[in-house]
Parts: C-alpha cells; structure tokens; sequence
C-alpha cells in the first residue's frame, strides 16, 4: 500500500530533469514566451518586411532551448559552473575590445558582467545557467541598450543584486546598519528611476509581510533616502542621472492605480524570490502593453510607438526566473 502511494506522489510531482518547460512549469513558459514575444515586436519596430525574420528567429529560438535540455548528459560530464565563470569571463574581456571601438561603454559590460555573476551564482546547475544565457543572448531588444548608453540595463541589474542581497541579509534580521545601508541602497536607486518603486514594493511585500514594523521603518528608511539624494542634486551637491522619461503619462490615473493594487497584491502573495523576480517582470510588461494599447487608441497604429524602454526593463527579471522547480498536479509548487 505504501508502495502504491508512493508511486502516485511521484505521479503528481511534475519536475522532471528531461525539460523545464513543461505545460505545468507556467512561471518558465510565461518567461520564456514573453522574452519571445519582445524581440517580435523588436522586429516589427526595426524592419518593414519582418515576417519572414520573425519565422526565423521563432525556429532558431526554439531549436536552441530545446537542444540545450536534450543534450545535457553530453556537456554536464564537462562542463562546469567553474569552466562557464571562466567562459563568461573571457567573454567579458573580450567586451572591451568593443568599447575601444566604442561599440558600447562601461555601463552596458558591467550590467553584462553584473547579470552572469548573478545567473552562476543563483542557479541550481549547468543546465538551468546555459538556458538562461541563451535565452539573454537570444533577447535582441537587449542588444539596443547596449549600445544606446541609457545604462538602464545596468540599473535593472543593481535593482535585481540589491534584492537578492536583501533576501540574504535582512531577513529575520534586527535593525541594524545593514538594513539602514540597503534602505538607502533602494533609495538611491529609486532616485535614478522612479518606475523601479513598482519592484521594490513587490519585494519588500514579500520580504517584510510577516514583519509589518521592519518593513514599514525600512520603506521610511529608503524613501528619506531618497529625498535627501534629490534635495542634494537640487542644491548642486551631487549629480544624478535620472531619466527623465514620464512613462505614465499616456495613462489615466485609474489605471495607475489599478496597476499600484495589484503590484501590492502579488507582492503580498509571492512566495520565493523566483515568483518575485517572475512577478516584476510581468508587471513591467504589462504596464508596456497598457501604454502602448494607450498611445495606439491616441495616436494611431505606428511602430514607433513600440517603447522598448520597458522590454529592456522586463526581460533581465524574466530570464533569472527561468529555473528547475517541481510543481504538484494543482500548478503549486513545491517549495
């Protein structure tokens, strides 16, 4: 009896090592079709004749997940995370030969740098980190940051290192510096770009919902952060970067409150950092589509109204949620 209930628990666990993508793994699927979707509409907005490029692109796209999962008992007998730190830092140094032909600049190497450390340090192997880089590689609409020199690819990257140091330290932590130093970390950030206010509530409704107080005196924390970095630059003290770019505007003011609800509702029910990294990324992309849906009901159909400002913000997130996880026949994963 005992046997046979057993084998039905291991009916039920859906989680396989054969593929990630399952229809039951929806946080992978709703990742990857998003990152999918976002260099098609690249593509829409950079070419006239697009629909033979996106058929190509949509092969070559599923062609390489799908022999990334299907060989892994060829490479993982070789490859290690060590040996792919090592790749991806020779890739790295090779990115400044770029910047000498100033291709690109600082910032875009160091967000680059900044997302793969991040990818080997926070997967679970090989397999998991050679989908999440293909998957980046394969994202066009990243290529454009790179070599606009917004730095907003970087910025997003600071946002995803500073949650993920957060998540380490501050919880079932008392208040001490280190909560003050990454309030003001998340203050300063906030300073540069107002619409990364959407992620830190996610995150800090995750972390702090069991801990109303702390959470309540590190958002007093970051906000004072962030009015003291402004008052500074007002007064010539420092200088910021901020963009200067109101992606609201468009909106009416119901909307950007029905967005704020349910930011504060999927902050409230996230329950990893993975549900929380996949969360700020749908979110991020759903306030392009009601811009965009906005803009086209405004100004007509033009592609130029495609704003891949909010994709360059979107995909990051979206790609570092992309990893193993088991879930029962109910869609719940098992944590």
């Amino acid at each position: 009896m005992n046997i046979s209930n057993n084998l039905l628990n291991a009916k039920n666990i859906i989680g396989d090592n054969s593929s990630i993508f399952t229809k039951k793994h929806y946080i992978n699927l709703v990742s990857g079709l998003i990152i999918w979707l976002s260099a098609v509409l690249f593509i829409l907005k950079s070419f006239d004749d697009a629909a033979l490029k996106i058929i190509l692109y949509s092969i070559i796209f599923a062609i390489v997940l799908t022999f990334i999962e299907r060989t892994e008992k060829y490479y993982k007998s070789f490859l290690t995370k060590n040996h792919l730190f090592i790749i991806m830092l020779l890739v790295t140094a090779a990115a400044f030969l770029l910047y000498s032909l100033k291709y690109i600049n600082y910032s875009s190497i160091t967000g680059f740098a900044i997302f793969w450390l991040v990818v080997i340090y926070q997967t679970q192997n090989v397999k998991v980190e050679l989908l999440q880089l293909a998957v980046f590689l394969l994202s066009p609409v990243l290529y454009t940051e790179m070599i606009s020199f917004s730095g907003l690819f970087t910025l997003v990257m600071l946002v995803i290192v500073s949650s993920f140091i957060s998540e380490r330290f501050l919880r079932n932590s008392k208040l001490d510096w280190k909560l003050f130093l990454v309030a003001f970390l998340f203050g300063a950030t906030i300073s540069i770009e107002l619409l990364m206010g959407f992620i830190y509530l996610i995150f800090l409704l995750h972390l702090f919902r069991y801990e109303i107080i702390k959470g309540l005196v590190f958002v007093l924390g970051m906000l004072a952060a962030y009015v003291l970095i402004l008052f500074l630059a007002d007064k010539g003290y420092l200088t910021i970067t901020a963009s200067q770019i109101n992606y609201f505007q468009v909106l009416p003011i119901w909307i950007i409150i029905l967005v704020l609800c349910v930011t504060l509702y999927i902050g409230w029910i996230a329950a990893d950092l993975q549900e929380v990294l996949f969360a700020s990324g749908v979110v991020l992309f759903f306030i392009f589509i009601l811009t965009f849906l906005f803009r086209v009901s405004q100004f007509s159909w033009n592609k130029n109204e495609i704003d891949l400002s909010f994709l360059v913000m979107a995909i990051p997130f979206l790609v570092l949620s992309i990893k193993e996880y088991k879930v029962d026949r109910f869609l719940g994963k098992v944590l």
